[in-house]
C-alpha cells in the first residue's frame, strides 16, 4: 500500500470518528425486576439535534446499536444489535426517550418469532416499553422511561493534523534507508 494512501485511510478514519457520540441508555421496571440496557453511537448529520433512523429511511446517522434485555419468565434474556433495529428517534438535549411523540426505540417490529421490543408514546398516550416474546404472544411491560447517558466523545487532539504526516515522513525516510 502507497504511503500517500495510508495516509488517506488515517485522515479519513480520524474525521469518521471525531463526531460520533456513544450513548448508553436502560429501562428498569419490567416484571420480575427485569430490564433493557443498551447503547448506540450517533453523528447528528443534518445538525437538528436528533438521532433518526428507521427501516423506512435509512440509519445513515446511527453507526452502531446494542440492546440486551436482562429476562423474566415472560420472556427470556436476549440481546440485539444494528441488524435487529427498526426505529430510533432521539432528541440529543434531552435525558429520557419515550414521552414526547415521535421518540422511540423498536427492534424487530416486523417480526413474527424471536423477541421484540418497542418504546415510546403508544396508543392513547401510553408511554413505556414493551418485550414481545413471539413464541407466547405474551408482553413484559414497564410504565418506565429509557434514561440516556452520554460519554464525551473521545477529543482528536489538536496536533494530530500534524502528526499524521510527520509519521508518514518518517515512513518515508525509514524507507529510503533501507533502500
Amino acid at each position: 500500500m502507497s504511503m500517500s494512501k495510508i495516509y488517506a485511510l488515517l485522515l479519513l478514519l480520524a474525521a469518521s470518528s471525531a463526531n460520533a457520540t456513544q450513548y448508553y441508555f436502560s429501562q428498569t421496571g419490567f416484571e420480575e425486576g427485569a430490564y433493557i440496557s443498551g447503547s448506540f453511537q450517533a453523528t447528528d448529520l443534518n445538525g437538528d439535534g436528533a438521532y433518526v433512523g428507521s427501516i423506512f429511511s435509512n440509519f445513515s446517522e446511527i453507526s452502531d446499536f446494542s440492546l440486551s434485555f436482562s429476562g423474566n419468565s415472560i420472556a427470556s434474556a436476549f440481546t440485539q444489535s444494528l441488524a435487529d433495529l427498526t426505529y430510533l428517534d432521539y432528541n440529543a438535549s434531552r435525558s429520557v426517550i419515550g414521552d414526547a411523540n415521535p421518540e422511540g426505540i423498536a427492534t424487530r417490529w416486523f417480526e413474527t418469532s424471536g423477541f421484540s421490543y418497542v418504546s415510546g408514546v403508544g396508543p392513547n398516550g401510553r408511554q413505556g416499553g414493551d418485550v414481545i416474546n413471539w413464541t407466547t404472544g405474551a408482553s413484559s411491560e414497564t410504565g418506565n422511561l429509557i434514561t440516556v447517558s452520554t460519554s464525551a466523545p473521545v477529543p482528536l487532539p489538536g496536533a494530530l493534523g500534524l502528526f499524521v504526516p510527520a509519521l508518514v515522513g518518517l515512513l518515508g525516510l525509514s524507507r529510503r534507508k533501507h533502500a
